[in-house]
């Protein structure tokens, strides 16, 4: 299971259980991915988004990245 742990707009931020590190997200939208590291918060692979989206999620993991370490630390502990 890969708990939706955000959503905003038209993005779903997923933390996908059984994933390795660094911590990081997957990010969705319609048919593109992302795969955002959250500290510090940079692109890892990105599959279909252009140079704004890209920008705006980036502002959104920036935004949430207290509670995107959380919600990793919670699945990922050690």
């Amino acid at each position: 299971m890969s708990p939706i742990v955000l959503r905003q707009g038209k993005y779903e931020v997923v933390i996908f259980t059984r994933d390795h590190y660094p911590a990081h997200v997957h990010v969705f939208s319609a048919d593109k991915a992302a795969k955002i590291k959250i500290h510090p918060v940079e692109v890892m692979d990105s599959w279909g988004f252009n140079a704004r989206e890209i920008r705006q999620i980036l502002a959104l993991v920036e935004a949430h990245q207290s509670l995107l370490l959380a919600e990793w630390r919670k699945y990922h502990p050690s």
